[in-house]
């Protein structure tokens, strides 16, 4: 059974696990936004085309339907969360959506508080790639960057999967 994890947003990652592990971890394609102008704030979008060919040459037919483990975000208030930025995090969220539905992949929604409650991770960038290293060394090339902390996330988001949907 493909359990894949996804952390989504135009930073975010994905990976994808199967009964032996981590097969793959990649960062979300991106391609650059129409009309984005030099000031705008938010200059990519998440290349639909691009994600669908990936899960298909990761996630080949003859293993059936993978089971998808996406981060349920929201729109939240705040000095450090600008209207755009949250624009941008909810139109990513509807590409990712969209080939997800298009490829009939089964979806199942988290929330980040309770995933990371119950792997036991805080609200630091740093606990999550731990965590992710030390569950899946399978995985450590993808996540030997401090900057790397979205991969770590859709890793763990992937096991959490595998751990509720097992």
């Amino acid at each position: 059974m493909i359990i894949i994890g996804i952390d989504p947003g135009l930073t975010g990652a994905i990976a994808v696990t199967d009964h032996n592990g981590v097969r793959v971890v990649f960062d979300l394609p991106t391609m650059a936004a129409p009309g984005a102008g030099p000031k705008a704030l938010v200059k990519r979008k998440i290349d639909g085309r691009a994600l669908c060919q990936l899960l298909l040459k990761h996630c080949p037919a003859e293993d059936g339907l993978p089971t998808v483990v996406l981060e349920q975000v929201g729109t939240m208030g705040g000095a450090n969360n600008a209207v755009q930025t949250q624009g941008s995090l909810l139109r990513s969220l509807g590409a990712i959506e969209s080939v997800l539905e298009c490829l009939k992949y089964k979806v199942r929604y988290v929330a980040p508080r309770q995933w990371k409650k119950d792997l036991g991770v805080g609200k630091e960038k740093g606990e999550s790639l731990a965590l992710a290293r030390s569950k899946h060394p399978e995985a450590a090339a993808s996540l030997s960057r401090a900057k790397d902390h979205n991969r770590a996330e859709s890793v763990l988001l992937a096991h959490w999967g595998r751990q509720e949907l097992a």
